[in-house]
């Protein structure tokens, strides 16, 4: 048997997986390129955290390329990467050749492909089932490398840790496709993973079969070992539990074109919500309470006594039922502002403003597209106004505070920390009003794609 990787260098464009199709622009979207020491390997967006691959592929210096081919697509950068131990020190081939990479920061722009699992399991994975395998490797002898591509063929040869794949006429895998998937695509029009390409038969590609590892027994362990749930409409025991990220999985047809990697594949259809083996997280967990928000900095009714006064503008905001918020977002005098966050306290740093009086309002927007507000007006004096009419006196050009600060009720403030840079500028030089560094209409940031 043959491992599944290739070498990073020569690497060729062609036009035609081993026997398979180049994939339209942004079809298969959660199918990344996996690179790094010398090499170029296939791997599965299976949690929009997590990366799962194969063992084989190592684990150093590993970058992860959401896009088409090798010379086009966006990076993203790792946390880090591991492999399974039982690959490592019983040498076995596919039994246990997974490894994952955890993303610096999550992917939310493409929906992601979760691993088929519980009832899920015994439904759809049987000998003859029908698979798309799609991968980044050879089509042509050892030639090909780099493109992504993609064919339906059948597994075969089902046991609990692997199953064979093409030989004959039918399609197969072949160097560069190790850690690419096997899709199986459900009753509902999803497609999950159940297989992790391993190795191949033969020194070169032709029509004999390959070889995935399961990608069921593969999650199992990634779950334990990076304590991140990639099991999200399930638990480990395969029991039916479905959390937040039991939905927006892609249903797309594999034949057509899912947009543009410019625009993250905008095009690329998702069914919200799985219900495979019980009732979906929407039907269970859905509320309408409206998130809490409070603008922390400044307070409503401050009064600033020296211009131009400069603050970081500070809001904290949570659901009401725990979960991840969608946007928090600030407009100006009813201008909105281009910079956006998801994440609590949101901070609009190096703020400054000449005299005047100011209304700030903030939204946040939750899970389940519930939104609330909190608005704060405040007053910058003029300073040479302030020194003819208090002769003598030394401004210290601290704020008075005046009006309600408390916020909401029931609600506990967070204390303000610095994240995010907005307005901020270089140099000795006063900061630039806000509304002159930050822009009042601009580009909103992208939101996730739920």
């Amino acid at each position: 048997m043959a491992m599944l990787e290739v070498e990073a260098e020569g690497l060729e464009e062609s036009t035609e997986v081993w026997g398979g199709y180049e994939t339209e622009p942004c079809a298969w979207p959660s199918v990344v390129l996996v690179s790094g020491a010398g090499n170029i390997c296939t791997g599965t967006l299976i949690h929009p955290g997590v990366i799962m691959y194969a063992a084989h592929c190592g684990t150093e210096e590993k970058t992860i390329r959401f896009g088409d081919s090798f010379n086009a697509g966006n990076n993203r950068a790792v946390e880090y990467c591991k492999a399974s131990p039982q690959y490592q020190t019983q040498g076995t081939y596919q039994e246990f050749d997974w490894a994952y990479c955890v993303l610096e920061e999550e992917m939310h722009e493409v929906p992601f492909t979760p691993v088929g699992f519980g009832c899920e399991v015994d439904q759809y994975r049987y000998n003859g089932a029908e698979i798309a395998v799609v991968g980044f490797g050879n089509n042509d002898g050892e030639d090909g490398a780099g493109r992504k591509r993609w064919a339906f063929t059948n597994m075969y040869n089902l046991e609990t840790y692997k199953f064979d794949v093409g030989s004959g006429t039918n399609p197969s895998i072949c160097s560069g496709d190790s850690g690419g998937p096997a899709f199986i695509r459900y009753d509902d029009g999803t497609w999950h993973n159940f297989g992790i390409a391993s190795t191949k038969s033969g020194s070169t590609c032709n029509d004999n079969p390959g070889t995935h590892s399961s990608a069921v027994e593969a999650v199992k362990w990634i779950e334990t070992d990076s304590g991140i749930d990639v099991t999200p409409c399930h638990d480990l025991n395969g029991n039916w539990n479905p959390n937040h990220y039991c939905g927006n999985f892609s249903n797309s047809q594999p034949a057509l074109t899912g947009g543009s990697w410019y625009t993250w594949c905008e095009d690329t259809t998702a069914l919200d919500w799985s219900s495979t083996c019980g009732s979906s997280f929407y039907e269970t967990d859905f509320e309408d309470a409206p998130p809490l928000i409070q603008i922390q900095v400044p307070s409503d009714g401050q009064v600033f006594e020296m211009e131009p006064a400069s603050f970081d503008i500070t809001v904290v905001a949570e659901d009401a039922g725990g979960l991840p918020l969608e946007e928090i977002s600030l407009a100006l005098d009813g201008e909105p502002l281009a910079q956006t966050y998801i994440e609590s306290p949101a901070v609009w740093d190096g703020a400054s403003f000449p005299d005047g009086t100011y209304t700030l309002t903030a939204t946040a927007i939750d899970f389940w597209g519930n939104s609330a507000t909190s608005e704060v007006t405040f007053t910058v004096l003029d300073s040479a106004a302030g020194d003819s009419d208090d002769e003598g006196e030394e401004d210290d050009g601290n704020a008075d505070e005046v009006g309600d600060t408390e916020g909401d009720a029931g609600f506990e403030p967070v204390a303000p920390v610095d994240s995010g840079c907005a307005c901020s500028t270089d140099g000795d030089e006063p900061s630039a009003p806000l509304w002159a560094g930050l822009g009042l209409i601009g580009l909103l940031a992208l939101r996730r794609r739920r």
